[in-house]
């Protein structure tokens, strides 16, 4: 599963734009978004993000992200059609009327459709009425409960062409979301897609007392969360349950990830994860900087997740990272999809990052807002 290409229609400052994934009609594994600030490179990952629920039979409001700070991006899209590859065949995820389908002539026959024309209404009407509303001015004559609120969106209107040539799919990814065994892992075959936001790459201090369960339950869009994703808890959960391949991973960080410093043990009396330095000093796992922290989640959930079926959007890849540590970054996700067998796709400000892809897979969202 690729993604191909993704038609936007008034969002921020995308117009009538298409933005191609391909190159000669065919997908590219690694891609990179350039463009100066405002060219809307967070737009597009969030876009793509939350397009690729529409796959979700039982897509609820719990699977959507809710921010205080703007609205949804799903209601500032006028129409939005997300084309991906699958076994040969073209999935399209349509967001907006059905009149504006982008339809490609050369597989129109290999070609279904899902389209969500009422769910933009729906979103907005949760968030004025739940997510936005000032805290402790609830007034209960007029709101109804979020119970109700989800049952009106599960019963939404959703339009489908041709899905029948995906009836495998869909129904494996409906049965998968129920399955408790159905795990996210490199030897998995369901699809999916993972967001790592631009600010929120970071290790919690979080104390545990006891082994604590680390079990990557089936998603359909996953966004990475400091919390529910502690790469401390990941790592000593491992150490205990799948101690070979803890091994495995640790002696692949300490090889091609951290620099002057290695993940020494798992302190299995106060389960923490033990840093050791150049010169023999020990510090937890939260003490990393920042930098160090950034590219050790994404090489960590990567190394872990990735299948051929994944996806994985890295929005400003390079923040917080050194030059040094930019160019060891990009290294490491060339490897990891050519290992792994995923579809990369990475935002950045860094000329150090786009001169790693070249021409073939560097689009530049500036030169597209500016023709426009």
């Amino acid at each position: 599963m690729k993604l191909l290409r993704l038609y936007i229609h008034n969002c921020g400052v995308f117009q009538h734009t298409l933005i191609d994934f391909t190159r000669d009609n065919k997908y590219q594994n690694m891609l990179c978004l350039a463009g100066v600030n405002g060219s809307g490179k967070t737009t597009v990952m969030e876009l793509i993000f939350n397009i690729f629920n529409f796959m979700n039979p039982n897509f609820s409001l719990k699977n959507i992200f809710f921010d205080r700070l703007k609205p949804n991006i799903l209601t500032r899209t006028d129409f939005a059609q997300l084309d991906i590859s699958v076994d040969g065949k073209i999935l399209s995820l349509v967001l907006g009327d059905a009149s504006e389908i982008q339809a490609d002539v050369q597989h129109h026959e290999h070609q279904g459709f899902i389209i969500e024309n009422e769910i933009k209404t729906m979103i907005s009407f949760f968030e004025n009425n739940f997510v936005k509303t000032p805290e402790g001015e609830e007034d209960s004559a007029v709101r109804i409960g979020f119970g109700e609120v989800d049952r009106r969106f599960s019963e939404r209107h959703i339009e489908k062409k041709n899905t029948d040539i995906f009836d495998s799919l869909l129904s494996n990814i409906d049965k998968s979301l129920y399955d408790e065994n159905a795990v996210q892992n490199e030897n998995g075959s369901l699809p999916f897609i993972y967001f790592f936001n631009a600010h929120d790459r970071e290790i919690l201090d979080i104390r545990y007392a006891f082994i604590p369960r680390d079990k990557p339950v089936y998603r359909i869009a996953h966004r990475y969360s400091p919390k529910k994703d502690d790469l401390k808890k990941k790592l000593i959960y491992y150490s205990f349950a799948y101690q070979n391949k803890f091994e495995s991973f640790k002696d692949w960080v300490n090889k091609y990830v951290l620099i002057g410093k290695q993940i020494d043990k798992i302190d299995k009396v106060n389960f923490q994860v033990v840093i050791k330095t150049a010169d023999g000093r020990e510090h937890g796992l939260e003490l990393l900087s920042s930098g160090e922290e950034s590219l050790l989640i994404i090489a960590a959930q990567l190394y872990l997740r990735a299948s051929e079926s994944a996806i994985f959007l890295i929005d400003e890849v390079d923040q917080s990272l050194h030059p040094e540590f930019q160019g060891k970054v990009i290294k490491l996700l060339f490897q990891l999809q050519r290992d792994k067998g995923c579809q990369i796709i990475v935002s950045s400000h860094s000329e150090i990052i786009w001169d790693a892809f070249n021409e073939r897979g560097l689009l530049d969202l500036t030169e597209m807002v500016m023709q426009k």
